[in-house]
């Protein structure tokens, strides 16, 4: 499901014909909006804020960037986001990191929204405008106050070419007094929007005269609504209530009422039935009122200039005023609730946004309907990383149902799985389990518990969740659940150390796999970086990359990202380590433009410190190992979320694994005394050999070969259960090089061969390359005679030509000069010619998320700020 913005929040409304001249007004508005950081019109409903805003914008210089949101009741952070930057997208902002990525993180309670302030600050600094507006009209609407957070983080850093508007009926919660103090705010209020004595007397006599000036002054106080229903009554001695001095929303009902039974009777049910739409277009008026003259009343109701305003867009819109729709609604309410209810289900029908269409069926207490269009808009914001909306879409719901409802239940709990929750995970899925085992849905049912064992697994509980996954019949299973019970079954043979059993699991996941394009199932089947480790897993990881690259196009993702990790760990493999680098490259730009979230974070540093220890570059290996492990700071002590010890100690191991390679002996050291101890780690059955070969490791870097050589021995007697990431050949050319030091050339070359051996039959060269050039190079500088066949002896010096006397040599994997693409430099040369980024994407047949990215790499690239500077670097060096 598309969570894409309705164009219509994004468009101003029409600029009304034949307003009166509001000449003081006016010139300080335009004044703020030229000038002030923030422009505040705030004053209760129908004074005209809406109506003075877009009369002076239309006023703007020409050039000006315009983003206009008209706010809804619905717009958490992540819907204010998407709809901000959708507004944004005219102007070409060079972003950094993908807006997509930007909203999914600011959204999420877990991390800190200034970041993404941040971001956007910067790219509004960076486009070339000379004015820029950011209007949010009916901001009271916004209910969350992140909202607000967010946008002080922007004022607090705005550039002084850009400012921002809001219209709103109270005040915002912003540093207002510390933006009075520096001059940075403009108020407009409830006095300054009021019509004076002159407009009073003006708008009479623009509707061809009426009641007296100064008495409907006196009366109106100089409301914009009321004095508009004033005059549109036509009959001042049928408002009685106008004598009072209080204009208030029951004098607006009233007059409202007088309007309304002026009416032709077909023009008012017309009415009456569609202020259910939060806008009105001749197709869904049709629909919802069932009246085929839907055009021609809307043609009607503009031409009485009526409480609407015109939006223009695909298909021109009306919106009515708040307080006439309320009114109208009220109406509805009090006279035909039944009608209500089946006019709001019509509007839920034909609403192409999902979340006003969840919204009206809320309203509409079709809670059945709207749990499901609840489970497609999850759908997407699952995707995109953005769970906390779909916490706060589940809250809408009356308690009972939250309390009591299996899907609620069922989306609850794919959100703390993303939040590695497994309490709350494994909690929330019984309750799914038992509510789908009472309304007999037999899918969701097993969906439930397939995700409730990932939940015991991923709580430490392997057996106990391969027990239960193992007792269900999945033939009626959906291809999701199926694909994801089996990839549940090689998790839970990683756990238990059965590493031979992982290889084909993953095949079977992907002949499921292949079956869908569904990116979100691919993504759930492939949780884990640990299974790159495993043996055999060259054919499923070439599967993954060609499979996901097929159906992800260009557009960076975080499969993307994930399937140029494994292409880079399969050349890795194969010795190709110029394409194991170019690949690592590729997957940290899209990493750095999806704004590098955790899980990406892994795959890229795991894979980013073998290619640099492959290498032998001390540096950035040890760099990018201890960004892999920061993840594991920064994790949870306490509270509901465990620590994740266990994996804390496969990458503790992988580290220690590296740190050996590079010959570092105090890194050594310290990754091995921070390995948790065996009852902190679950599967540490898994574990025990590889941990193992930590004193072996040690001992070697001290120099104490004869006790490096024992203990490779003993643990070369289980070769199998040593075979992670090709760990197994690197304990062999480990333990040759110990027995070497000790001068038993005849042993050395007995346990050296099984590992040339096993490396020429498979033609995987990763277990050599991480042992190490030096390792490598002691080896093939040996003086052997008859030890080793002359094939077996050129392997060796074949390596050390290429990976170990040549080692330190080549250049970093990514340089402070790189330079551009071919691609990129094409997408220079249509921004040096003045081309927008919608017209370089049609032009080069590109994604425009594509062109967003690249962009963002030639700037980085180039240690650039804007495009101007781009298209200026370009001509010097065309």
């Amino acid at each position: 499901m598309d969570t894409a913005v309705t164009l219509t929040k994004l468009q101003p409304p029409r600029p009304r014909a034949g307003l009166v001249g509001r000449d003081r007004l006016e010139r300080r508005l335009g004044e703020a909006l030229a000038s002030r950081p923030l422009t505040l019109l705030c004053a209760p409903a129908g004074f005209g804020k809406t109506a003075a805003l877009t009369r002076q914008l239309a006023a703007l210089p020409p050039g000006t960037a315009l983003a206009w949101i008209a706010a809804d009741a619905d717009d958490d952070l992540h819907r204010f986001l998407r709809c901000l930057f959708a507004a944004l997208e005219p102007f070409d902002l060079p972003w950094r990191t993908a807006p997509d990525a930007l909203i999914a993180a600011a959204a999420d309670v877990r991390h800190d929204h200034r970041g993404a302030a941040a971001a956007l600050v910067n790219a509004l600094a960076a486009c070339e405008v000379p004015r820029g507006l950011i209007v949010i009209d009916d901001a009271h609407r916004i209910t969350d106050a992140a909202v607000f957070e967010f946008l002080q983080s922007v004022l607090d850093r705005l550039p002084a070419h850009w400012g921002l508007v809001i219209s709103t009926r109270v005040e915002p919660p912003l540093s207002l007094a510390r933006l009075r103090a520096r001059d940075e705010l403009v108020e407009l209020r409830q006095p300054d929007l009021s019509f004076t004595h002159e407009e009073v007397a003006a708008l009479v006599a623009s509707a061809g005269g009426g009641p007296d000036a100064a008495q409907l002054l006196e009366r109106t106080g100089g409301w914009a609504a009321g004095l508009r229903l004033a005059l549109n009554a036509h009959r001042p001695d049928r408002c009685p209530m106008l004598a009072s001095r209080t204009m208030d929303r029951h004098m607006f009902e009233f007059l409202t009422t007088e309007v309304l039974d002026e009416m032709p009777p077909a023009l008012r049910e017309f009415l009456l039935r569609c202020s259910v739409l939060p806008e009105l277009t001749a197709a869904r008026c049709a629909a919802v009122s069932g009246d085929p003259r839907a055009a021609e009343w809307l043609a009607e109701i503009e031409r009485r200039g009526l409480f609407v305003s015109v939006v223009e867009g695909p298909e021109p819109a009306l919106t009515l005023h708040d307080l006439f729709r309320d009114c109208l609604q009220e109406r509805l309410q009090r006279d035909r609730p039944e009608l209500l209810t089946e006019l709001l289900h019509r509007a839920a029908d034909t609403e192409p946004d999902p979340i006003r269409r969840l919204s009206l069926l809320m309203r509409a207490g079709a809670w059945d309907e709207a749990e499901l269009a609840l489970e497609q808009v999850a759908e997407t914001l699952f995707l995109e990383g953005a769970t906390e909306p779909i916490l706060r879409l589940i809250a809408q719901f009356p308690p009972e149902r939250r309390e009591h409802s299996p899907i609620l239940a069922l989306l609850r709990g794919q959100v703390a799985w993303d939040a590695w929750d497994w309490r709350a995970m494994a909690a929330d899925m019984q309750r799914a389990v038992r509510g789908f085992a009472v309304t007999g849905d037999c899918r969701r049912l097993l969906r439930a518990q397939v995700f409730e064992a990932v939940a015991l697994l991923g709580g430490g509980c392997s057996r106990e969740g391969n027990a239960r996954l193992a007792e269900l019949d999945l033939a009626e299973a959906d291809l999701e659940t199926r694909a994801l019970a089996k990839a549940l079954d090689t998790w839970h043979a990683i756990d238990i150390g059965d590493f031979r059993r992982v290889a084909d699991g993953y095949m079977a996941v992907l002949d499921l796999l292949e079956q869908t394009d569904r990116l979100r199932v691919w993504a759930l089947c492939f949780q884990r970086t640990l299974y790159v480790w495993m043996p055999g897993m060259a054919a499923p990881l070439l599967r993954l990359h060609d499979g996901v690259m097929r159906r992800n196009g260009d557009t960076p993702t975080q499969m993307r990202a994930i399937a140029h990790v494994m292409a880079a760990w399969l050349a890795l493999w194969r010795g190709d380590l110029d394409q194991a680098v170019e690949r690592v490259a590729q997957a940290q730009e899209d990493a750095r433009w999806l704004g590098m979230p955790n899980r990406l974070r892994m795959f890229v540093n795991a894979a980013r410190a073998a290619v640099h220890a492959a290498r032998n570059e001390r540096e950035p290996a040890l760099e990018a190992t201890n960004a892999l492990l920061d993840y594991f700071r920064s994790a949870p002590t306490s509270g509901p979320v465990e620590r994740p010890t266990s994996m804390l100690g496969h990458y503790l191991l992988f580290a220690s694994r590296l740190a050996h390679a590079l010959g570092d002996l105090p890194a050594l050291r310290d990754y091995a005394a921070r390995v948790p101890p065996a009852s902190e780690i679950r599967n540490h059955d898994a574990l025990r050999r590889p941990l193992a070969t930590l004193p072996a490791r040690i001992a070697a870097l001290e120099g104490r070969a004869a006790d490096a050589a024992c203990r490779w021995a003993e643990l070369l007697r289980d070769d199998a259960a040593l075979d992670l990431l090709g760990m197994a050949e690197e304990a062999r050319l480990h333990h040759a090089d110990a027995l070497l030091r000790l001068s038993r050339k005849a042993d050395a070359a007995a346990t050296l061969r099984p590992a040339l051996r096993a490396v020429t039959e498979r033609g995987e060269l990763g277990g050599v390359l991480l042992a190490g050039a030096a390792v490598i190079t002691r080896l093939a500088a040996a003086p052997w005679r008859d030890e080793l066949e002359p094939y077996e002896l050129a392997l060796l010096r074949g390596w050390a030509q290429r990976y170990g006397l040549a080692a330190g040599t080549r250049q970093p994997l990514v340089a402070a000069d790189h330079p551009l693409s071919a691609r990129e430099l094409e997408v220079l040369a249509r921004i040096a010619a003045g081309d927008s980024n919608k017209v370089i994407a049609r032009t080069l047949e590109l994604s425009p998320h594509t062109v967003k990215r690249h962009v963002a790499n030639i700037l980085d690239k180039l240690g650039l700020f804007s495009r101007s500077q781009a298209a200026d670097w370009y001509r010097a060096h065309a």
